[in-house]
């Protein structure tokens, strides 16, 4: 039977590639030589597995951001240094090697008992729930109201004044999975639609008003993946649809946060005076939106490059500097960090720390390593009924898909979604 997702994005792929070539000012063996690859890569994503949603094309984002660094689009881009050219590449053939070193040999994978896992406690999670509705109310109170309202209303960026209480913050990020939890409760029989209903309401309130378009990602992609395995629907049938929707309300709610909503210029010209792309430049929102969020980051990922072989790399301590710091760490040991090797809040994408402690031979090991634990967790879930295995490829997928921002590996909220997640799924059922 012919793939109707599969198709449409074939065809989407010859339309695109007219496209990129009306966008190229210099259509010369470079764009040829980054066209075919970006086209050799889709093929295979496509042809690996029969989901589209496979531990390939999450990372297509990141292939299609460094493919999209060559137009150029922004003043604020520079001509990468060849050691970067080599790192995007290491990392990219290491992760398809680490991700087809599983896949190849799935069937030794798969012949192991699969573990079933069901969420515990409707109480628990209830309790967990009413927790991050008082830190998001508390925080509300000592920002002086509703951030997302505040920011429509009277036209101001209060992102950045926005309060958030130390470690307790992460509280109300965790209610971004909570739709998808009470959703999987009310296919099993054990909450009201009602009920229901009224989790995803609050839980769309906070995530606008927490003005965090990654977090309203998050969300998005734990929906898709649970309403898909509790009725047993294919991925494919929806994906074209989600992806849409995600970029749709990922650039609205940038607008609203970066204030582009006004009457003295068009939300594309702000947008593009916001991104260093000039005036005179024709290109459309998601052209502007898609260089400002993914290839910006790459020549932020060149500054790094460059400027960690003239201080030493870090041998670990950049890998684990959001732990360290969160915890005071980096303080009672004396660890120094300069703000230049922040890939957090710099937006150096997912290869930054594995380069900054260990140069290329980092980047080999953990583009392997992602590929490879990836793979792993998409065919537990894909061939399983486990809940908590759907959960954990869940965040894999938001994780790689974010790698053009930053490295949600190394992010200690990830771990505690990920720690969440098994501890109420503590139940098992071994199916033999």
């Amino acid at each position: 039977m012919i793939n109707k997702t599969k198709l449409l994005l074939a065809f989407l792929s010859i339309y695109l590639s007219y496209y990129f070539i009306s966008l190229s000012e210099s259509v010369d063996y470079v764009f040829f030589s980054m066209t075919m690859f970006l086209i050799l890569y889709l093929s295979i994503m496509l042809i690996v597995d029969k989901e589209i949603v496979n531990p390939l094309s999450i990372l297509f984002p990141f292939v299609l951001g460094v493919y999209y660094y060559q137009f150029m689009l922004s003043d604020k881009q520079q001509k990468l240094e060849l050691n970067t050219v080599y790192v995007l590449i290491l990392f990219i053939c290491s992760y398809v090697v680490g991700v087809f070193y599983i896949l190849l040999d799935k069937k030794r994978i798969l012949q192991k008992k699969v573990v079933s896992h069901q969420i515990t406690s409707v109480l628990m999670i209830d309790v967990v729930l009413i927790f991050g509705l008082v830190i998001f109310f508390v925080e509300c109170f000592l920002t002086g109201g509703f951030p997302f309202f505040i920011a429509l209303l009277h036209k101001v960026n209060i992102y950045e004044d926005m309060y958030y209480l130390p470690i307790l913050h992460y509280f109300v990020m965790l209610i971004s999975i909570f739709p998808a939890i009470y959703y999987s409760f009310y296919k099993s029989g054990r909450i009201s639609k009602l009920k229901l209903a009224m989790v995803c309401l609050l839980s769309v309130f906070v995530l606008i008003n927490i003005m965090s378009r990654q977090i309203f990602i998050l969300s998005i992609v734990f929906m898709f993946f649970t309403f898909a395995k509790v009725n047993k629907v294919n991925t494919n049938k929806y994906i074209f649809k989600v992806s849409v929707f995600s970029a749709c309300a990922f650039i609205l709610l940038g607008f609203v946060r970066i204030q582009s909503i006004n009457n003295s210029v068009s939300q594309l010209d702000y947008l593009k005076a916001y991104a260093g792309v000039p005036s005179a430049r024709e290109v459309n929102t998601f052209d502007v939106t898609y260089n400002l969020y993914t290839s910006q980051n790459l020549t932020t990922l060149n500054d790094m490059i460059d400027s960690i072989d003239r201080v030493g790399f870090g041998y670990g301590k950049y890998l684990t500097q959001n732990f360290l710091k969160t915890f005071k760490y980096d303080q009672a040991f004396n660890i120094e960090y300069l703000s230049d090797f922040d890939s957090f809040n710099r937006l150096g994408t997912i290869v930054a720390d594995p380069y900054l402690d260990f140069g290329f031979t980092g980047v080999i090991i953990f583009g392997f390593l992602y590929g490879f634990l990836n793979s792993i967790c998409f065919l537990k879930a894909k061939h399983s009924n486990s809940i908590r295995y759907n959960f954990f490829w869940a965040m894999l997928c938001y994780i790689m898909v974010m790698s053009v921002f930053t490295n949600f590996y190394n992010v200690l909220f990830s771990w505690l979604v990920f720690l969440f997640i098994y501890f109420i799924t503590l139940k098992v059922k071994i199916n033999r």
